[in-house]
């Protein structure tokens, strides 16, 4: 049957049964003993025509055409949930579920099996899939996994190539991996895990999990971590028991996929004094890149809540009409937005690399699993969401990441760059000072895809643009970063989210006498200028005294500062400050500019952004440095 698709917001809804028929075909017996025995029940003339023949029902119709009909019943207790008041709500069919008019919000999911009775020519848009989900650590759950894992390898675009991004070869393995066993080993125990060297193996497949360790305390390392002191017993073997539910869950899947290596952050790299953190960390580009898929446990605040277990119940009424037309109404809906991205674990700042680098993902949703890879995503109802080309969800499909976004133009990729650095701001850390290293992998990858240089977050093929972040929130608080300093003009050297001068798209004019210090990864080198014939007057508007606006002589407006950090007392006059000259826009008087203060002897610090008229600034200093 051909593929069908409708287009909800960046998401597009897709279904291609021939998928479907394959995998049900198969497994028609453990298929089948999902699925109630009795009968369809008969749908009223009101439902009917609406799952049928392309008509709607509004809320009252409902109230009076529910009593006796089971589909009624479930559409208007459906309908409440979503709209408590239930006011000028009409319920019609688009795609494969019925949705709510007035917002397009889909609110029930129609689907059918592969029996000749319940297909027809006119299910053109009602997909084959499973009325109720399998067990969630069940064996028809783990073939469906194994299943998207052989559609995705034979998948062009998400076959991995080792010389994709250089000519030199990968890393290979982590470190360490988790052996997790063989069934057809002789000496194979389910209760027992072993943690080895890459060295002992050689090669082989591996999955890495992506988790949310939970809350912690300062310094503190949970007691199923490997340290110095329990490695040597961990590398003879120790018992699954012996680790949080989050983690046993992920060495079932492992098991499931039938591959004998896992990867665990916490069990594969030494934590705590004389650990190797450090070295390991920067190694996440690989060990993500290289997994031969990744877990996610999305639905798990941390690491003993466990992802298997499905925490959402769902029903479905199985229908006819007069024709004979049937078709399961479900209300276990996909929700990939609500149950991946909307969740805490794609809230962490960490994620962000795990997942972009990842080839592909399996998310463990509250309700159900989702695959994730560069043809789109698949979700366990078994609906496909394909991405709009050029929107932000299409480039982080790319099993390549970043070659989808490196060929979509300057615009488009300084654009998309930008948003994921903004993302990337507002994402939670247990340690502030992981801000750099938790995206170096990926702003590496990004840097060798876009044949630049990159420092702290800012891409030199888009210096000028990347240097003009303004905070986001009211407040930024300087990092104390150990042993060294992470310089005042990137956005790394902060706390907070950040956003970006915008441009509207317009042609602008950059200065060239700005660039990264050639000798120095820390410093800018620039000329500064002094403000003339202005004054500072406080943004009414700003409560934490980091607003404000430039005035001339005469009382007028002429441009704006906004500090990143609250000034105290220093600020109050521009006779404190300075201003490096970012860029202009054509046709336009006005400088967007960096604010910045002499801390030593030729050298100064930034400490906000703004933008002044040009007749304001007057050059004072060439080559100065900015650290």
């Amino acid at each position: 049957m051909a593929s069908t698709n409708l287009v909800y917001d960046d998401w597009k809804y897709n279904f291609n049964d021939c998928f479907a028929q394959g995998f049900i075909g198969k497994w028609r017996v453990e298929f089948d003993s999902l699925l109630n025995s009795k009968p369809p029940t008969q749908c009223c003339t009101r439902c009917g025509s609406v799952l049928f023949y392309g008509g709607d029902i509004d809320f009252s119709e409902l109230c009076t055409a529910g009593k006796g009909c089971q589909l009624c019943d479930l559409i208007l207790r459906t309908v409440k949930r979503y709209n408590s008041d239930g006011r000028d709500v009409k319920v019609c069919k688009i795609g494969p579920a019925l949705t709510m008019k007035h917002n397009g919000h889909r609110i029930l999911r129609l689907c059918s099996d592969l029996g000749s009775s319940a297909r027809s020519d006119s299910d053109y848009n009602t997909q084959i899939s499973f009325p109720v989900f399998p067990a969630a650590d069940g064996p028809l759950r783990f073939a469906l996994l194994r299943a998207w894992l052989q559609w995705c390898d034979e998948h062009t675009r998400c076959k991995y190539d080792d010389h994709e991004h250089d000519n030199e070869p990968r890393e290979g393995l982590p470190t360490r991996l988790l052996y997790v066993g063989n069934p057809n080993s002789s000496d194979y125990n389910p209760d027992v895990l072993r943690l080895v060297s890459s060295q002992q193996i050689g090669a082989g497949k591996y999955v890495a999990l992506s988790h949310c360790w939970g809350e912690l305390k300062p310094n503190e390392v949970p007691r199923y971590c490997t340290t110095q002191e329990n490695i040597g017993d961990r590398q003879v073997g120790f018992g699954i028991a012996d680790l949080p539910l989050t983690f046993r869950d992920a060495v079932m899947v492992a098991r499931g996929l039938e591959v004998q290596y896992l990867w665990i952050d916490s069990l594969c790299i030494i934590q705590g004094k004389d650990g190797d953190w450090e070295q390991e960390s920067k190694r996440m580009e690989d060990v993500y890149t290289s997994a031969y898929c990744t877990v996610a446990a999305t639905s798990a605040v941390d690491s003993n809540a466990g992802f298997l277990k499905r925490n959402i119940s769902s029903e479905y009424v199985y229908v006819q009409d007069d024709s004979g037309r049937r078709v399961y109404v479900c209300t276990d809906l996909a929700d990939f937005d609500k149950e991946v991205e909307g969740r805490p674990l794609n809230t962490r700042a960490w994620v962000m690399q795990e997942r972009l680098l990842s080839r592909r993902t399996i998310h463990f949703g509250d309700s159900q699993v989702y695959w994730e890879c560069g043809e789109g995503v698949y979700c366990e109802d078994l609906t496909q969401l394909k991405s709009t080309k050029g929107k932000k969800k299409h480039f982080m499909l790319d099993p390549k990441f970043p070659s989808l976004l490196f060929n979509s133009g300057y615009d488009t990729t300084r654009g998309v760059l930008q948003s994921f650095l903004v993302d990337y701001s507002k994402r939670g850390l247990s340690k502030p000072t992981d801000r750099v290293v938790a995206l170096s992998g990926l702003a590496a990858r990004i840097a060798k895809a876009l044949r630049c240089e990159e420092r702290y977050g800012i891409f030199n093929l888009y210096l000028h643009r990347n240097l003009l972040w303004r905070r986001s929130s009211l407040h930024m608080i300087r990092i104390k970063y150990e042993p060294l300093e992470v310089p005042s003009w990137s956005w790394m050297a902060y706390t907070g989210g950040i956003e970006f001068m915008d441009d509207h798209h317009l042609a602008v004019e950059v200065f060239k006498n700005l660039s990264f210090a050639e000798w120095d990864k820390k410093a800018l080198i620039t000329n500064v200028w002094e403000f003339r014939d202005c004054h500072l007057k406080k943004e009414e508007a700003e409560s934490d005294a980091t607003g404000r606006q430039i005035l001339d002589s005469r009382g007028t407006k002429i441009g704006w500062i906004m500090y990143d950090v609250k000034d105290g007392e220093n600020g109050k006059d521009l006779c404190w400050e300075r201003g490096v000259v970012v860029k202009k826009t054509y046709r336009s008087n006005e400088y967007h500019i960096l604010i910045v203060r002499q801390s030593a002897e030729n050298e100064y610090e930034r400490v906000g952004i703004g933008t002044v008229q040009q007749d304001y600034l007057s050059r004072q200093q060439p080559n100065v440095r900015i650290l």
